[in-house]
């Protein structure tokens, strides 16, 4: 078992003599161990009535910025400079929260990191959290400031089993470039947003919470809630400061009552994922494999792969086993694409509700000669899929003619990669035979469908 070592210990039980149980509620306890590589210690703020009895209590992750990183021993009190920690250290943190006629009260953990963390930093500690605290599973919910709250998009938009996990985030001026595919995932998860930003912030740019919005908004379908933003009519990076003081509200609520509103049923997971990898073989082929620990209502699986980690198309499918232990899966790509290939595995339900997961990368080296160019399906009905392998990247023109040589489309790319992917949407067309053209430099490729 791993040793947690609280200093102050004493030090706390007896100030719990002589002070009030509203004061004892603000002690922030530093425990130093270790979570995962990049993280050695964190504060815990634990609720009143926490000693006694075995209730469950809402999970609350603060994330600190990056001129608070440090080695989680020593440096652990560079933690208590902003945020949420300053406020419990400075005893402004409300002892509970009043939300929907119900009053809830904070587990608080803000951890150190020695390093910018990675999404897998942060489930660590999430993980370790929960194996040793009365952590409400159905109530965990992440903040950060800066580089925190760019952790905390990041984390919540890098899978779907991140995202099922938490309740609700509020990134503060968050230090993450806005991602669509990070913005789909947490618009499918339907998680629960209130992102803060000030107008003229001069370090994180304000486009990155507007843009984060939008793309989450902008989802079909959108997700429910709506992702709430609010942006300061102020200048510099301190958005923190208003968006934790309790006194602020929107609605006549303040960010923890807005959390507090929401939750998720942990439980009710269709699939728990254990292991998900993808590996080339020999240069030729590609297995994407994964494993679940749990099923429930499963249906099936399906592999979509992209060149770019974009535009993504199904490749393969396999039906769940529906265990309820769990069980291994494999699908193999026989004609990966030279250069980048970019995987998603994708679950569905039983009534059809579909979960995506995380994506995988694997490079097939590209040999110089290797050229072609092929559509998929064919016939097709709503959406054509092209492919293309060149060594030669650049501008691509691709049109759409009749047999007639009438023009009916056009679009313009560009092809970063040896391997070219693009979705095309040809639903709006009358059915009938068509040629699609390609060209850029020294590329001149065409193929004939059938449209139905």
């Amino acid at each position: 078992m791993k040793k947690i070592l609280r200093s102050g210990t004493i030090l706390i039980i007896v100030f719990a003599f002589y002070l009030s149980s509203t004061s004892f509620a603000q002690v922030l306890n530093p425990v130093y161990t270790t979570t995962s590589a990049n993280s050695h210690g964190f504060y815990e703020y634990l609720p009143q009535g926490y000693g006694t009895g075995n209730a469950k209590y809402p999970l609350l992750i603060f994330f600190h910025g990056l001129s608070e990183i440090g080695n989680g021993i020593s440096d652990l009190p560079r933690v208590l400079r902003l945020g949420i920690p300053k406020l419990i250290a400075d005893g402004k943190f409300p002892t509970s929260f009043t939300s929907g006629g119900i009053t809830h009260r904070f587990i608080v953990i803000a951890p150190q990191f020695v390093d910018w963390p990675v999404p897998t930093d942060m489930d660590a500690l999430i993980e370790y959290v929960i194996r040793n605290y009365r952590v409400d599973k159905n109530r965990i919910y992440l903040t950060g400031l800066s580089m925190g709250g760019g952790n905390v998009w990041m984390y919540a938009g890098d899978n779907n089993q991140y995202a099922m996990k938490i309740a609700g985030i509020v990134p503060v001026c968050g230090a993450s470039y806005p991602d669509r595919t990070r913005s789909m995932i947490i618009a499918r998860a339907n998680l629960p947003v209130w992102a803060t930003h000030n107008q003229g912030d001069d370090v994180a740019p304000v486009f990155y919470t507007n843009d984060y919005i939008t793309f989450i908004n902008s989802n079909n379908p959108p997700p429910n809630p709506l992702a709430k933003k609010t942006i300061f009519p102020a200048n510099g990076h301190d958005a923190w400061t208003k968006t934790y003081d309790p006194a602020y509200t929107e609605n006549g609520m303040n960010i923890y009552q807005y959390l507090l509103q929401f939750q998720r049923n942990a439980a009710a997971l269709p699939v728990i994922l254990g292991e998900y990898k993808a590996t080339l073989n020999n240069n030729s082929t590609i297995d994407v494999k994964w494993n679940t620990t749990s099923e429930i209502n499963n249906k099936k699986f399906f592999i979509e792969r992209s060149a770019d980690g974009v535009n993504f198309s199904v490749i393969g499918d396999i039906p769940a086993t529906n265990n309820s232990s769990g069980d291994a899966y494999t699908v193999t790509d026989n004609k990966p694409l030279p250069g980048n290939n970019f995987y998603r595995l994708a679950q569905v339900d039983i009534d059809g509700k579909t979960t995506y997961f995380s994506i995988l990368k694997v490079v097939l080296p590209v040999s110089a000669s290797q050229q072609f160019f092929r559509i998929s399906p064919n016939p097709v009905v709503s959406t054509v899929m092209l492919e293309l392998v060149s060594p030669k990247t650049g501008s691509l023109q691709v049109t759409l003619s009749d047999m007639q040589g009438h023009q009916v489309k056009q679009w313009n790319f560009q092809k970063t990669n040896p391997g070219w992917q693009q979705n095309l949407d040809v639903s709006g067309i009358p059915r009938g035979n068509y040629i699609i053209n390609i060209r850029g430099d020294n590329l001149n490729e065409v193929q004939r469908f059938i449209k139905q």
